[in-house]
Parts: structure tokens; C-alpha cells; sequence
């Protein structure tokens, strides 16, 4: 059907005649690129401003099938409308996607480029220009996304062009289903080159098609299922309680032995001096500084050899740090890979030993719960915070909302005496989460201390006491989840608002922990993961555009081993597993 479809628009009369800047000729082409691509097919349809992303190579279509969109349909004219109004029928933008369903062709996505004709029939009427967009929403239908950019308009009709662009706004607040584009923000951002401030020179209409493929893409691309989950590990050791640790600093190479660590080097970290006898896994906060380029820690057991997982992420010249949860031999070590140059640091926060050895077992929240958010609250150097009656240690997620300056934060039992270690490290004004198992102080509350003004949120996963449910199985750390490769099951990415699911953990397991990892998301954005009820109102991993970071996440699965994935941002998702928590004995 492709193929007879591509056939039908090739021989379509086209005009390829680039339009004059300013001109109304009504001048229209249709293309129809038929390669099947991994993010699905693609509507276009727009006016002479489209039209020019359609003549100059790198087109719009190019672009976006370099993004792993296909097949495409594109078709933009001189003077096109929505279809509202009393214009040439061959100009209706309704009218073509009416045609091509009929033809068989009505992928879920459509990029309407539209709005600089139509906004001269409403002029400032806002009730006008909302119409006159539904009226093309409402031909669409449902089951569809619609991504559609704002408008310019020449110097003289401004206003006809904001009027236009708040109703664009309007309809995107009150539909889950359609985006709009601050094209001219961009614009006027990006120095494009207009005489009529409409249509633009070649060079810009392929930096702008360049931008819209970016942009659509960020906005409407999806992960599908594309195979099924990932095998479990095995344990790594026997079903174990926590031991919980005053938060203790184990290395720190920009002044102890070996220093600086060079590229793909493996240190063994003995932590036997500071854990108790018979200790099986260890949670420990491992960290990268003067980093020399982009790369990763793995945290492992060193017999195991090391696996296909990460622990924390960084990029060139940042410090970045994660929880890892990490099986230890028997003489108390295990090691620690990075991939790049860094100093490596080991911040120590619980052990865990075999069952009735005198650890404490886990709780987990059902819905996981936002304890503190000082930007409700009021910032303080120190945030104080009642745990849970009973708690003798809890999981927590920690959230650096940064200010003007690099800095970090530290969870740790309400003392007068802060140690020396971190839970979060944060860069200016970065949104950044870290984890941890923090013991209750005396007084029955956790503190958690910001090194550079920041506002803080803490989120609750879980408590541990004596009296708790779960105990834990160590295993080695395993990837379950990597919507880039389709690990998992789902690819070829993590759309913005979508929630994937994982196998993680066995369907005797209760809850899960593990590293969830935000990879080069399209914009700032953030991973929450919880056991697929409710959805919390919480983050366990954030991240600037482009960035890649890594959190622990220790947190409630489904009855059938389940964890689902919310993403923010159209991002790449991973998940390894270290371990699951099941009914004590």
C-alpha cells in the first residue's frame, strides 16, 4: 500500500518554484518519503512558510527522517488555510486531511504550519482565531497529536499574529494532545533573516527545519513495544537486613592514595574497617570529581567481573555522585570502575547483613510521599524533618533546586557534628535528585544540610525498624530497562509524558533498588519510578537538556516484579537492578 501511495503522490503535479518572500501565489508541492522509521509516520501540512522547509535541501522531511520518523507526507502551499474559511478548496488544509484518510493514510501524529492566512480573517478576534483552529482539530480528530508552531506576521499585522498565538496557547492548555512552538521567540532569538518578518531566506529555512525536527520530535515521539523483558540476575548472596551507617567518607583521591585516577581504571574499595562482620552488600554514595571527560562509574563485586550497568554518570569537568547498592566479598571489598579520568570518592551509608545478624528491614510506601519542598516552605542552611514514628532509618530522595552557585547537600541523623560526605552534588542553577539511607537521629529526625543556596525537596520511599516486612536480595547490578537499545522491551525512546514498564524484580519481590539513569533528554526534565498505582507527585532523577545522570531508586514494585517509568522529558531511560526486597522469614 506504501508503495502504490508513493506512486500516487510522485505523480502529482508539483511546483517546485521557490516562493518570493511576501509573494500570495498560490504555489503548492507534496512529498511523501516512504522509508519506515523506528518512531513511526508523520503528517505535515502547512502554508508557504512550510513551503519554504520543503525546497531547500536539508528539507524539513530529511531532518526528520534523520530523527527516526517514516514514513513522512508533507504538503504546504501558498495561501493555505485551515479550511474555515471561504478559500479555494485545494487550499483547505481540512480538505487534505480528509483526502489522505480516505486514501488510507492517518498516522497518530500531524504538524499543522498554519495561522498567517487564517489570522487575517480574525483579526483580533481571539473567539475567531480558536474557532478557526478547532475547526482543523476537530477534522484531525481524536486519537491524534497535534504539534502546531506559532505564527509571524508582517510588521504591519503584529496583532493578527498575537491574536492568533493566544488562542494557539489556549487550545494547548486545554488539550493534553496538542502542542504549540514559540517559533517566533526563536526567530527573534536566533537572528533568522525575513523582509516581511514571514518567510525567510534558504540558509534559514534549513536552520529552522533543523529546529522544527528537534522540536517535533521532543514534543510528539513515543517508545513502543518492541520486545519483551529483559532475564533477572540471580542472587549474589543471601536475603540480608540493613544495617544503617553514620554517613562515613571511605576515599577521596584528591588526598588519598592512588590520587587522581586515570581513564578505565579499576579501584578495589575496602570498606571492611567500617562494616560489620559477615557484611554482604554495602550502600555507599560513589562519586566523580575533576572529571576529564564525559563517562561513568560501576560499582561491583570484584569476582563478578564487571557488568553492563552504571552507577552515576557525569560529563566533562562536573561532579556527580549516585548511591550504589553493591555485593562485597567476604574480606569486606568491591570495586569501582571509571570509564574517565577523575578523582573518585566513596561516601559509606549502610551495610547489609544475613537475616537475625541485628539489621533492621524495609517498609515501603505504597504511593511515595513528598516530606519537604522549601519553596513552600522557606530555605534553611539546615532543613529538619520528623521521620516516620518508629523509623529507624529511611529512604529517601533528595532534590537540589540550585541558585547562582555549585554546591552539594548531606543527609544525615540530626547531630550537631555534620559529616563530611555528600548525597547530592549540584551544579548553579540545576535541578539535580540523590538518594540515600539515612538513620533517625535521637530525636526522631533526619536533617539534610545545603552546602550553596538552594531550595531542597525530600521525598520518602520507605522506612526501616526492626519490625519491618522486607529484607533484601543482593544480585549483580543488571540492566533491566534502556528504551535507546530496547532492553526492556520498549524503544526507541522515552516520549515526553509517557510511563513505561520493566520487569525488574521477581514476583516474589516487593519492592526493587537500582540505578535509574536520564540520558541526553531534548529538554530540562525528570524520571520518576514507583510501583505502577497511583503515579506520585514526585522525582527520582533530573536533568538539564542533554545532560546524563544517574539516581539510586529504592521503591515499591507491582505484584508481578513491575516498575514504572514517567518521563518529563523525551529522554533515553535506563534501569539497573542491585537487588529486590521479599517477605522476611
Amino acid at each position: 500500500m506504501i508503495a502504490a501511495l508513493a506512486l500516487t503522490l510522485m505523480a502529482t503535479a508539483l511546483s517546485t518554484i521557490p516562493p518570493q518572500e511576501g509573494s500570495a501565489a498560490l504555489l503548492s508541492k507534496e512529498t511523501f518519503a516512504p522509508t519506515q522509521g523506528p518512531l513511526g509516520p508523520i503528517s505535515l501540512i502547512g502554508d508557504s512558510v512550510l513551503l519554504g522547509s520543503m525546497l531547500y535541501s536539508p528539507t524539513l522531511s530529511d531532518q526528520l527522517a534523520a530523527r527516526g520518523w517514516g514514513p513522512i507526507r508533507i504538503r504546504a502551499g501558498g495561501g493555505y488555510s485551515t479550511g474555515a474559511f471561504p478559500v479555494a478548496t485545494e487550499a483547505r488544509a481540512s480538505y487534505w486531511i480528509q483526502r489522505w484518510r480516505q486514501q488510507g493514510w492517518d498516522p497518530v501524529d500531524v504538524v499543522v504550519n498554519i495561522g498567517g492566512n487564517d489570522s487575517g480573517f480574525c483579526g483580533t478576534n481571539v473567539a475567531c482565531a480558536h474557532d478557526a483552529i478547532m475547526h482543523l482539530v476537530n477534522t484531525i480528530g481524536p486519537g491524534h497529536r497535534i504539534w502546531w508552531p506559532k505564527v509571524t506576521h508582517h510588521w504591519v499585522h503584529l496583532d493578527w499574529a498575537a491574536n492568533w498565538n493566544t488562542a494557539l496557547d489556549q487550545i494547548a492548555t486545554e488539550r493534553a494532545d496538542f502542542f504549540t512552538w514559540d517559533w517566533p521567540g526563536t526567530m527573534a532569538a536566533g537572528g533568522y533573516a525575513s523582509s516581511d518578518n514571514i518567510h525567510l531566506n534558504p540558509t534559514d529555512y534549513r536552520r529552522r527545519s533543523a529546529v522544527m525536527a528537534y522540536e517535533i520530535t521532543a514534543d510528539l515521539a513515543r517508545g513502543t513495544r518492541s520486545g519483551g523483558d529483559a532475564s533477572l540476575p540471580k542472587p549474589a548472596g543471601v536475603a540480608s537486613e540493613l544495617v544503617p551507617i553514620e554517613p562515613t567518607r571511605i576515599i577521596d583521591t584528591r588526598i588519598d592514595p592512588p590520587g587522581h585516577v586515570p581513564a578505565k581504571t579499576v579501584l578495589e574499595i575496602d570498606v571492611s574497617a567500617d562494616i560489620p562482620a559477615g557484611t554482604t552488600a554495602v550502600a555507599a554514595y560513589v562519586s566523580a570529581t575533576n572529571t576529564g571527560g564525559p563517562g561513568y562509574l560501576t560499582a561491583y563485586e570484584c569476582s563478578a567481573g564487571r557488568p553492563l550497568a552504571s552507577s552515576a554518570n557525569h560529563l566533562a569537568g562536573e561532579t556527580r555522585g549516585a548511591v550504589a547498592i553493591v555485593p562485597v566479598s567476604a574480606q569486606g571489598k568491591f570495586c569501582l570502575y571509571t570509564h574517565a579520568d577523575a578523582d573518585l570518592l566513596v561516601d559509606l551509608q549502610a551495610a547489609f547483613v544475613p537475616v537475625g545478624a541485628g539489621g533492621i528491614r524495609f517498609t515501603p510506601l505504597a504511593t511515595p510521599t513528598r516530606l519537604v519542598d522549601t519553596r513552600i516552605s522557606g530555605r534553611h542552611e539546615i532543613v529538619e524533618v520528623a521521620a516516620p514514628a518508629g523509623a529507624d532509618a529511611v529512604a529517601i530522595s533528595v532534590t537540589a533546586i540550585g541558585d547562582t552557585e555549585p554546591g552539594y547537600l548531606v543527609a544525615y541523623p540530626c547531630t550537631p557534628d555534620i559529616p563530611v560526605v555528600a548525597t547530592v552534588n549540584h551544579l548553579a542553577g540545576e535541578v539535580i535528585s540523590g538518594a540515600a539511607f539515612v538513620p533517625v537521629g535521637k530525636d526522631g529526625t533526619i536533617c539534610v544540610r545545603t552546602k550553596a543556596p538552594a531550595d531542597i525537596t525530600i521525598d520518602l520511599t520507605g522506612t526501616f525498624s526492626s519490625g519491618g516486612e522486607l529484607v533484601f536480595v543482593p544480585v549483580t547490578p543488571t540492566r533491566m530497562l534502556d528504551t535507546r537499545v530496547g532492553i526492556g522491551g520498549w524503544s526507541p525512546i522515552h516520549g515526553q509524558y509517557q510511563t513505561v514498564d520493566a520487569r525488574v524484580a521477581p514476583t516474589t519481590a516487593k519492592a526493587v533498588s537500582g540505578t535509574l539513569t536520564i540520558v541526553a533528554p531534548m529538554r530540562q526534565g525528570y524520571l520518576r519510578a514507583w510501583g505502577c498505582g497511583a503515579q506520585p507527585p514526585t522525582a527520582n532523577v533530573t536533568s538539564l537538556a542533554g545532560g546524563v545522570l544517574a539516581n539510586s531508586v529504592t521503591t515499591g514494585v507491582s505484584a508481578d516484579g513491575r516498575l514504572c517509568v514517567f518521563a518529563r522529558a523525551a529522554t533515553g531511560t535506563l534501569f539497573d537492578t542491585t537487588g529486590w526486597w521479599v517477605t522476611a522469614p
